[in-house]
């Protein structure tokens, strides 16, 4: 019997994103508004690109947008991607991702893929202890230094990658950051897999039940026990 999937009400994700690359197809620029007509009754909100010198504004990602900025569309003439801030699950997500990856695909004929990614980003708000991140608090991470260094920080940032069985990667970026009011501060729990290669818009339902597989799973060997009980709801 498959373990039940663990559900966290106070879970600290802001946002969600699955991502196509692949070759560049001209027909997107000019024909972009026929994607629009088909998802403008929910995603109506149109966000242009800033033009940046010295690049073709054509690799710029539009954005289709709902009205509530919960969720929308990043397209551009080699790049497809699903945004998310208020996730309800991941099956929910896949549902909506293939959705509009297939008018997508129904409109542009796009068959072979560069990459494929799917990312979480979460923020872990958290006060210190005599300025000092409260680590061990949220993270089973250990950082191992010479002895005259303390692992006491009053600021982090690491990065590190790592391979899987499946042949892709997983990105995780671990830092702390405040919020633009400085009220707050959190620790960015950022997770960003990757497939990479000869790819196909057939495998995308594949691609994505991968990249959710892993990132899953390291989130929850990630984060210690007591954290898990603040985002069930059981501690304040």
């Amino acid at each position: 019997m498959s373990k039940k999937t663990e559900i966290y009400k106070n879970a600290p994700l802001i946002e969600t994103v699955f991502e196509i690359r692949f070759p560049a197809e001209l027909a997107i620029e000019c024909n972009r508004d026929k994607l629009y007509e088909e998802i403008r009754n929910i995603y109506s909100k149109i966000l242009i690109p800033t033009a940046v010198p010295s690049k073709a504004t054509a690799f710029e990602l539009y954005r289709f947008e709902s009205v509530d900025g919960d969720n929308g569309i990043m397209l551009s003439i080699d790049k497809l991607a699903f945004y998310c801030k208020k996730y309800e699950g991941f099956n929910s997500f896949k549902k909506e991702v293939m959705r509009l990856f297939s008018i997508f695909e129904e409109l542009f004929k796009i068959q072979k893929l560069r990459r494929a990614g799917l990312r979480y980003i979460n923020i872990i708000p958290f006060i210190r202890e005599n300025d000092i991140i409260p680590i061990e608090n949220y993270l089973n991470i250990k950082i191992v230094l010479p002895n005259s260094i303390t692992t006491d920080f009053k600021n982090l940032s690491l990065i590190f990658v790592s391979p899987t069985k499946e042949g892709g990667s997983l990105t995780t970026r671990i830092e702390s950051a405040i919020s633009n009011d400085k009220k707050q501060e959190g620790i960015i729990l950022d997770f960003d897999y990757a497939q990479e290669g000869d790819l196909y818009f057939s495998q995308i339902d594949k691609y994505l039940e991968e990249s959710h597989t892993n990132t899953k799973h390291l989130f929850e060997q990630l984060i210690t026990d007591n954290y898990k009980k603040v985002m069930r709801g059981e501690v304040i």
